[in-house]
C-alpha cells in the first residue's frame, strides 16, 4: 500500500483526469466536484495532488478535445482510460513486479506530461494504431483496481464541500 510521503504514480493521475472529463461530458458532474472527490480521497495515500493540478489537467484535455473537434470525445477519453487500466491490471497480476499504486519518490507527473500522452494517444487511435475499449467498456464496471475503484464509487458528500471552505 502507497505511503503518504510519496507522490501519485503518473498513470494514476491521467486515469484521475480521464474520468474527471468523462463524467464532465457525459454525466454533466461539475469539475469541481470530481476533482475535490479525488483530491480528498487520494490525500490519505499521495501528498501534494491537489484540486488545481487536477482542474487543469482536466481543463486542458477538454481544450484539446474542442481543438480536434472529435464528434465523440468521450470514446476518446475512454479509449485512453481503458488502456491506462490494461496496462495496470497486467502490472497487478505480476508476482515481481512493483505495485503500480505505490507511490513514486519525486513528483512525475504534471498536466503537461499528461497531455502530451493523451495528444499522442488520441492521434494514434484515430489513426487505428491502439488498443480501443470493447464496446460498453466503462471504468466503474471494472473490478479488482484496489483503491481506483473506491476512489471512483466515492460519493461527492457535504462534508468534502465543507472541507473545500476550510
Amino acid at each position: 500500500m502507497p505511503k503518504i510521503d510519496k507522490f501519485c504514480p503518473l498513470w494514476l493521475y491521467k486515469v484521475v483526469i480521464s474520468v474527471t472529463v468523462y463524467d464532465y461530458i457525459v454525466r454533466d458532474v461539475a469539475i469541481f466536484v470530481s476533482t475535490k472527490k479525488f483530491e480528498s480521497f487520494f490525500s490519505k495515500y499521495y501528498k501534494d495532488l491537489t484540486v488545481d493540478e487536477i482542474e487543469t489537467g482536466a481543463t486542458s484535455f477538454i481544450q484539446f478535445l474542442g481543438e480536434v473537434k472529435t464528434k465523440d470525445p468521450f470514446l476518446l477519453l475512454n479509449h485512453f482510460t481503458y488502456n491506462l487500466v490494461e496496462e495496470t491490471k497486467a502490472k497487478l497480476g505480476k508476482l515481481f513486479k512493483k505495485d503500480p499504486y505505490e507511490g513514486d519518490s519525486e513528483k512525475e507527473y504534471s498536466s503537461e506530461v499528461a497531455l502530451k500522452d493523451f495528444k499522442v494517444f488520441s492521434f494514434s487511435c484515430r489513426s487505428g494504431l491502439t488498443k480501443k475499449a470493447p464496446v460498453g467498456w466503462e471504468i466503474r464496471n471494472e473490478q479488482d483496481l484496489g483503491i481506483l475503484n473506491k476512489a471512483i464509487e466515492k460519493e461527492f458528500s457535504i462534508d468534502d464541500m465543507i472541507d473545500s471552505v476550510l
